[in-house]
């Protein structure tokens, strides 16, 4: 976990309050999606924002990354 927070701290410092667990709680919901904005669907996709979905090769390119695939076939 330190590792990861050389790239950045999230703003609350790893210690996030759960407010929407306690909504849940309050609300007497079985289900946190229930009182969450914008949940994502049991296939984790987020049916708002259509994610995930495919990245051009062109945005991968200007963020020097390579797909398992593209290596398989240089090799």
């Amino acid at each position: 976990m330190i590792n990861a927070f050389r790239f950045g701290a999230p703003p609350h410092g790893g210690i996030a309050p759960g407010i929407d667990r306690i909504v849940m709680l309050i609300a007497d919901e079985p289900n946190i999606r229930e009182v969450i904005l914008f949940p994502m669907n049991g296939k984790a996709e987020d049916l708002m924002m259509a994610a995930p979905s495919e990245v051009d090769e062109k945005v991968l390119g200007e963020l020097h990354i390579r797909r398992l695939q593209q290596l398989k076939k240089a090799n």
